[in-house]
């Protein structure tokens, strides 16, 4: 019964901080057409470093062999993750690519299950290359 308890304690507890930490500002859906998703894509080199380190991030791929299915990690950052087999790219740019990693974490999951999909970690943030930092990103989404 203790130990029960104490995790409660504990998980709300880190609920707490990391709701206070990551603020989603309401009505990030406002700024989909922006051109600040150009502006703060740009600096992304699209190495899947901060797809592959999130603790919540659980995109695949299927690779299809002879005799089995394979389910192979993958990542929303890379170009061709949305490639169809007909050769049509659905996000075909940095832009769209990054704006929907931020809007899978920020909008999209905290519409469905009324929680941000970031939890907050810093993984993506510490180890990214050229240091984009998404929690600021949505900081400072130019919502009106």
């Amino acid at each position: 019964e203790d130990l029960k308890e104490k995790q409660k304690l504990d998980k709300d507890k880190m609920l707490t901080l990391v709701k206070k930490k990551i603020k989603t500002p309401e009505n990030l859906d406002k700024v989909f057409e922006s051109g600040y998703w150009d502006e703060v894509s740009k600096p992304c080199i699209s190495c899947g470093v901060c797809t592959f380190l999130c603790p919540t991030c659980h995109c695949f791929d299927l690779v299809d062999e002879e005799r089995k299915k394979l389910r192979c990690y993958d990542g929303c950052s890379f170009p061709d993750f949305t490639l169809e087999a007909s050769g049509v790219n659905p996000r075909p740019t940095k832009k769209e690519r990054y704006r929907q990693r931020v809007y899978h974490k920020f909008d999209y999951f905290k519409k469905n299950f009324g929680e941000n999909l970031c939890v907050g970690c810093g993984r993506c943030i510490r180890y990214c290359p050229v240091k984009i930092d998404i929690a600021d990103i949505v900081d400072k989404a130019p919502i009106k």
